[in-house]
């Protein structure tokens, strides 16, 4: 009996139980209550803040987290998201996550388990954000006549 109970329970437990990764291949509806600008430029060995818009009452906001990760990391990484001012950011440092490719997304989820990503592509499967940084110095020299 017991052994036919473990049996009946792992196959539910790989069903219920997704990688960040996972969720790139699922489809989620069009949203227009999260926003995003992706920041320009954004500059190599420099701190940056990913910011993201809410239009959800925050008495109904269950987490908004931020998946993250770097050509060095092999899965994206979720960070539950603050408040702050109104927005919720994530403070990009290149010490703790180095890289010269940075890919991301956000996801917010409601207490009545509605789920909201931004970006997505048209078919509403998960378009991560690609930045590349950019050396500040020959950007600002690229700037001046």
């Amino acid at each position: 009996m017991r052994t036919c109970l473990i049996l009946i329970m792992l196959p539910m437990a790989a069903l219920f139980s997704q990688s960040p990764d996972s969720l790139l291949v699922k489809t989620f509806p069009q949203s227009n209550k999260i926003f995003h600008h992706p920041p320009s430029p954004f500059f190599q060995g420099r701190p940056t803040f990913l910011e993201l818009f809410v239009d959800i009452a925050w008495d109904s906001l269950e987490n908004v987290s931020i998946f993250f990760k770097t050509e060095n990391s092999v899965d994206y990484q979720e960070i539950s998201l603050e408040k702050y001012r109104g927005r919720f950011r994530f403070k990009y440092d290149p010490e703790p996550f180095p890289g010269d490719t940075i890919s991301y997304f956000f996801m917010a989820t409601e207490t009545d388990f509605s789920i909201h990503v931004i970006p997505l592509d048209d078919s509403g499967k998960i378009k991560p954000v690609q930045i590349q940084p950019v050396d500040p110095i020959k950007y600002y020299e690229s700037m001046t006549p």
